[in-house]
């Protein structure tokens, strides 16, 4: 019986085997598992889908808290500025007397500290008002 499997050029190497030929139905078993395990590669990672991360949580409990927490220390802030920029305007105003005595050759002690912590005050309260 002649088996044409491959096409003509290869039918002249299979006319000689028989259809009951061990060899022959070992390769056919060999060629089918392999087939068989090339098209369940395939399937399986056809049906592979990458994990994507889940989005973060929905940051508006954690901003409730934080706009609380910020109105309680903004009405402390607003004391403490009303407190920081009162103390400024009484040291400026203590100033211009002070230069005064400087031009009469007298230096009072405490000017420089004053000069500094108006410098301070004044840093601090810009710093907080347009940070």
């Amino acid at each position: 019986m002649l088996v044409y499997r491959l096409g003509p050029k290869r039918a002249r190497l299979c006319s000689n085997t028989a259809l009951g030929d061990p060899m022959t139905e070992g390769k056919t078993v060999l060629c089918l598992s392999a087939l068989l395990f090339a098209l369940t590669t395939v399937i399986a990672s056809a049906q592979h889908r990458p994990t994507y991360p889940h989005p973060p949580a929905p940051a508006q409990p954690q901003a409730s808290a934080r706009m609380a927490t910020q109105t309680r220390k903004s009405s402390m802030d607003n004391l403490q500025l009303e407190r920081e920029a009162r103390e400024l305007s009484d040291l400026a105003k203590s100033v211009p007397p002070d230069i005064e005595q400087v031009k009469r050759g007298l230096l009072p002690k405490d000017t420089v500290e004053k000069l500094k912590r108006i410098e301070k005050l004044s840093k601090h309260l810009r710093g907080e008002l347009a940070p």
